[in-house]
């Protein structure tokens, strides 16, 4: 192996945590790597304990969650980052249902901060589902959010399959 392969895989993870497929495609981009000398790379770089996937999985899913992202968005990200759906499943158990209701509450206050010019309740209620319903959280839990956060009557109802 060259060892210009290892040097630039590390260049490349010490400016911010990398993914093995997004680390292979990194250096099968930047220079004319053989592919066998990108996997010892990445061999080397997973025994050294560089490369954990199931590590950064946990970590950006606990991130996200925390910065008021639901699970559809913080999935889709972690599927664009090359995760495995194995590590990705476990990364999401991780993330109980109390967790995602805190993060949607947490939003949804954050948002109403921003609507208070919105005299219409209705329009007010629909604006703050769509924000939910965007950053990731299921539509059955952005309405109960909506419901509890604007005081909204229990009998409201929105789409149950909403696609943002």
């Amino acid at each position: 192996m060259a060892k210009g392969v290892l040097e630039k895989a590390m260049d490349y993870l010490a400016l911010r945590p990398l993914s093995t497929c997004e680390l292979r495609s990194k250096l099968s981009t930047s220079e004319h790597y053989t592919p066998e000398e990108i996997e010892e790379a990445l061999e080397i770089c997973c025994r050294r304990g560089y490369l954990n996937d199931t590590l950064l999985a946990s970590d950006a899913a606990h991130y996200l969650n925390s910065c008021g992202k639901g699970e559809r968005l913080i999935r889709k990200k972690l599927r664009a980052r090359g995760i495995s759906e194995e590590e990705l499943s476990s990364a999401l158990e991780e993330i109980t249902p109390e967790h995602e209701e805190e993060a949607a509450r947490s939003a949804a206050e954050g948002k109403l901060r921003l609507l208070v010019r919105e005299k219409d309740i209705r329009k007010k209620r629909e604006k703050l589902f769509r924000f939910l319903v965007s950053r990731g959280f299921s539509p059955a839990l952005a309405g109960n959010t909506v419901r509890e956060v604007v005081n909204a009557p229990q009998e409201e109802e929105f789409p149950e399959d909403f696609n943002a």
